[in-house]
């Protein structure tokens, strides 16, 4: 086995090139999976896929892989482009087990030691040195969240003897107020919720591309699966508190868009586009129905490849104008109309425009919120029509307009640019498919 890891190393390393360093990474979780498998160590018994791990699962190492490719500047440019490629690696682990675990607290710690990867990607690959205050934002942010859920964890193992997620199958747990909010706090924070979202805008502007795809893609879909994952334990008494969870994610869904609609820098455009669609899966989360739920399984898969998407696209541009003011980008459709498309296709994704998966998920919420309370179905309408107006203004913003002198530099793209924003839209087209299906 060390043999064939040290050749398959050596063959990456004579390709040097994004190709084998993404056949690396896919071997490589390939290879822990066949060995948990075949030799039965001991992580495979806290492993246990279902269908909504399965599919986080698989979007975790295929944003993985797309995030080399979209550094490929650091993995040629940077002295320490090996260390960055290791971090990715060990992120992928991480969030696999995750994602993977059936046990609450070994959930737990994975969930935290995610952590360390994004902290030290911020830190040390950012572009501005604000990066220190941003990664201290996200450290503190999380940290002070998670401690409630730790001690709220280890009081249910005290009183019910396991977490297993299958031995607690129909098992509804009588807590309180202070029990119920310790348990989803992190949760809510890594989403994240509004007023709990102050750590995401400034992680995602000082992030580099890769960390930015990762953030946006894999680690707020940590929240939601951990909700997905806590809220049928307790689901007896959320009823009592769902009515201000919902009106929390209503008016921070309405908040985040309006603050969109006054940026001027498209990364933290995208940023707050994520708050606002978060806000979706808060209340689908948050009203007991199926419908709500597959509709944010749907939604938190879909976003995950649109923000992704849209972030390579800034980190693209980024990388030609030295800037991400969209003052200096109008006029770009003139010069570049294959990356002009591209915006596009990735804008009408995101305000949930047909026949992406995205609109299918929130006309499911939508639904079961007519079901729950016709105001939410009404403010939610509001949302994505908010949600279209900040898309629009992204899109012409940055494309219309007269062109500014440093436009003049910015090229139509390289191929492997091309290939990394068609790997995330097509994948975003075909889980449509597998929704179609499941109905």
């Amino acid at each position: 086995m060390l043999k064939f890891l040290f050749l398959l190393m050596g063959g990456a390393a004579l390709m040097s090139s994004w190709v084998g360093e993404i056949f690396l990474l896919i071997c490589l979780s390939g290879v822990f999976f066949i060995s948990t498998q075949a030799f039965n160590l001991g992580l495979v018994d806290f492993v246990c896929l279902d269908s909504v791990s399965s599919l986080l699962i698989s979007l975790t190492f295929w944003i993985s892989a797309l995030m080399l490719v979209a550094s490929y500047y650091v993995n040629h440019n940077h002295k320490n482009a090996s260390l960055f490629m290791a971090l990715v690696m060990v992120m992928a682990f991480f969030l696999f087990l995750s994602f993977g675990s059936s046990d609450l607290l070994f959930f737990y710690i994975m969930f935290e030691s995610t952590l360390i990867p994004i902290f030290l990607l911020v830190l040390g690959w950012g572009y501005q040195p604000e990066r220190i205050s941003a990664s201290l934002y996200l450290l503190f942010y999380t940290l002070f969240a998670s401690l409630p859920l730790l001690l709220a964890l280890l009081y249910l193992y005290a009183d019910l003897g396991t977490l297993n997620f299958h031995l607690l199958q129909g098992t509804q747990i009588t807590c309180n107020f202070l029990l119920f909010i310790s348990l989803i706090l992190a949760f809510l924070v890594k989403m994240p919720v509004y007023f709990g979202h102050l750590w995401l805008p400034k992680a995602h502007v000082e992030a580099p591309v890769a960390g930015s795809m990762i953030l946006a893609g894999l680690l707020l879909k940590l929240g939601g699966y951990g909700l997905i994952r806590i809220l049928p334990l307790v689901f007896s008494v959320m009823s009592n508190y769902s009515h201000w969870l919902v009106g929390l994610g209503l008016y921070g869904g309405l908040m985040a868009s309006l603050i969109c609609l006054r940026q001027n820098d498209a990364k933290s455009l995208v940023a707050y586009s994520s708050v606002a669609h978060m806000a979706f899966v808060l209340l689908g989360l948050f009203m007991p129905s199926s419908v709500s739920w597959l509709g944010v399984v749907v939604i938190m898969v879909a976003h995950g490849l649109c923000s992704s998407g849209l972030f390579a696209l800034v980190g693209s541009v980024y990388n030609r104008l030295g800037s991400r003011s969209m003052l200096l980008m109008r006029g770009s459709i003139v010069l570049s109309p294959l990356l002009s498309l591209w915006w596009f296709l990735f804008s009408i994704s995101n305000m949930a425009a047909p026949p992406t998966p995205n609109l299918a998920g929130e006309i499911l919420i939508f639904l079961a919120s007519m079901n729950w309370l016709f105001v939410t179905a009404v403010i939610l309408g509001i949302s994505s029509f908010l949600a279209a107006g900040y898309n629009l203004y992204l899109y012409s913003g940055t494309q219309h307009g007269n062109l500014t002198y440093e436009v003049n530099s910015v090229s139509d793209g390289e191929y492997r640019e091309h290939l990394l924003f068609f790997l995330h839209l097509f994948p975003l087209l075909l889980s449509l498919v597998v929704l179609m299906n499941l109905l």
